[in-house]
């Protein structure tokens, strides 16, 4: 009689067990997947953490461009801020400095606006972009192999989270990993 509530309670655990079973850390902070921002951050460092695993070398091009716009940025506030001369007679200097300033941070949100726009990861084999619109369950993964958009893709959020947030990261992985060789594949062809 123990043995069967014991076996009845097994198989009824099995039966309801979690599609997605936890494996990381992933499982102790569900996401908000109602914050569209939260979720695509999400998505997007989970993509981009399973790329490098997988080999691949993201080009650091864009990013020191952005680091050299912000040096130059800070270092004309760092002028204006440790200026050795008085204040009414350094009133040129903090003109040029706060324009120079104005110019180069114009300038990183015109490049990260218009240059980068949503470029999640890029390498020498290929870039990928993605969207997740508001108040849409649709993640949308576009890859494109020398500078030609080849692929692109809409996944329900539905596919990954389940119904409490938690992540489903090897499934997520799974498909990045197939259209990501496709997209490859038709470049090829």
């Amino acid at each position: 009689m123990g043995k069967s509530k014991s076996s009845s309670s097994s198989s009824t655990s099995t039966a309801t067990e979690d599609p997605f079973p936890p494996t990381s850390l992933d499982a102790l902070y569900p996401v908000e997947t109602g914050d569209p921002l939260q979720t695509k951050t999400h998505l997007d460092s989970a993509l981009c953490n399973f790329l490098d695993s997988l080999g691949y070398w993201p080009s650091p091009y864009y990013d020191r461009v952005k680091v050299l716009l912000m040096v130059t940025a800070c270092t004309f506030a760092s002028m204006a801020q440790f200026t050795p001369v008085p204040f009414p007679e350094c009133r040129p200097i903090l003109g040029v400095c706060v324009a120079a300033y104005f110019v180069c941070s114009g300038i990183l949100q015109a490049f990260t606006t218009f240059v980068e726009k949503d470029l999640i990861y890029e390498c020498a084999e290929f870039r990928i972009r993605t969207d997740l619109p508001r108040f849409s369950h649709l993640y949308k993964f576009i890859v494109e192999v020398g500078g030609k958009k080849v692929l692109e893709e809409q996944w329900s959020l539905g596919e990954f989270f389940t119904e409490e947030g938690y992540f489903w990261e090897q499934g997520f992985e799974r498909k990045v990993e197939k259209k990501i060789n496709e997209a490859i594949a038709r470049k090829e062809d």
